[in-house]
């Protein structure tokens, strides 16, 4: 088990600033590498610097995000004020926003920069105007490099009449390696865990970071299955650029996957334009539980299919949904070091041949027996059917008629 941060003494006021280098130093060594992330060990150094003496009126940390949502994020203390965090979108580069700011040249030449504020120099960023306004008096930002390369920024500022003093200043610049690693440390584990939750899912990525890694490593779970896949798009995407076909089959995943979230499913598989998810069975959350919310999901994203195609009516896009209930292998699979953390087993299977059977019997969602006998309300039968690979015939349901 991950071991609590150590409640190590604020240091004492009056400590001189190589004292204190080296009691940060040591604190950010030996105990805030264990805090949860960079949020509060920003919040808890600028709590200690401050206490010992350093007038400290704002400080922040701007960070690269590895991130499919956003390029990075930035967090900013004062005293008094919960942190303040900022998330910046993918090609904030081009903006004037990261163009006429000190961190631009902090990150793209690895150089620390100072400006006085308490006179009437012209000054080169608007921000450094707005702090004077402010009443600030001194602004530093020093690069903060990370050991696989990366480099962002760290700022420190003051309204203290005079500025910082130079062995403050040192004081800062000889934190900064220490900081840095332990930054780093956090950006790593945040997008090691976002990473994962991008590629396998949240609840498979915390199981790999749990350990569960190795091939054949798997266990049993029941769950309630859906199977989502996109009708005659191979036919589209042959009428239209590459670049269309991408931004189509984004708005198809945008209809299907978010509903999937929102009613506690996980999507464990994208299969070209199929997706497979699951809702558990477990602990509060009964069998019927799970087949509703799997339901829910499918409809709403069906509905959402339907709304979509009213604003893009030359590219009509339509689903099948199968929806089915049982027990599968849940882990790795693969060969060698490539490895798929997926699901696996005959109810899979079950599951797939259903959803051939929408295009068959030009049905949008079709659930087995199972799955129509765990609901808590009765289901519209369709038949009985005989599915490849399955001796026994198969009873399918749908929704009743409205």
């Amino acid at each position: 088990m991950p071991r609590a941060p150590r409640e190590t003494p604020l240091p004492a006021e009056g400590a001189t600033p190589r004292e204190l280098t080296a009691q940060i130093n040591g604190w950010l060594i030996r105990d805030a590498r264990f805090l949860p992330g960079n949020r509060e060990v920003l919040e808890q150094f600028c709590q200690r610097v401050a206490a010992a003496g350093i007038p400290i009126d704002r400080v922040s940390l701007h960070q690269r995000a590895l991130h499919q949502q956003y390029r990075g994020v930035a967090r900013f203390w004062q005293p008094g004020q919960p942190i303040d965090e900022r998330f910046f979108d993918h090609g904030i580069e081009k903006t004037a926003a990261y163009l006429k700011n000190p961190v631009r040249p902090v990150i793209e030449e690895g150089k620390t920069f100072e400006w006085r504020l308490d006179g009437n120099a012209e000054l080169p960023f608007p921000v450094l105007g707005e702090l004077r306004d402010e009443g600030y008096t001194h602004y530093a930002i020093a690069p903060l490099v990370y050991a696989v390369g990366m480099t962002n920024a760290f700022s420190w500022a003051t309204k203290h009449p005079g500025g910082f003093s130079a062995a403050e200043m040192r004081f800062f610049h000889d934190i900064l390696p220490a900081y840095a690693a332990v930054a780093e440390l956090k950006a790593l584990r945040r997008f090691i865990g976002g990473i994962l939750t991008t590629y396998v899912g949240a609840e498979a990525g915390k199981l790999i970071l749990d350990g569960q890694v190795q091939r054949g490593d798997v266990h049993a779970i029941t769950a309630a299955l859906m199977l989502v896949d996109l009708r005659d798009f191979t036919t589209l995407s042959d009428r239209l650029s590459s670049r269309a076909v991408v931004r189509t089959l984004n708005q198809y995943f945008d209809c299907v996957m978010p509903p999937v979230k929102a009613h506690g499913g996980e999507v464990v598989e994208i299969m070209g334009d199929g997706v497979l998810a699951i809702f558990h069975q477990g602990p509060g959350h009964s069998a019927a539980e799970a087949c509703e919310s799997a339901l829910a999901a499918a409809t709403s994203g069906l509905a959402a299919l339907v709304a979509r195609n009213r604003q893009h009516p030359a590219t009509p896009l339509h689903a099948g949904v199968a929806l089915h209930y049982g027990t599968v292998s849940y882990g790795n699979i693969g060969s060698g070091d490539r490895l798929d953390f997926t699901v696996i087993g005959p109810d899979v299977n079950l599951t797939s041949r259903i959803e051939r059977l929408c295009r068959e019997l030009d049905r949008s969602l079709i659930m087995s027996e199972a799955f129509a006998d765990t609901l808590r309300r009765p289901m519209w039968e369709i038949g009985h059917f005989e599915l490849r690979g399955f001796a026994k015939m198969q009873r399918l349901f749908e929704l009743p008629p409205h």
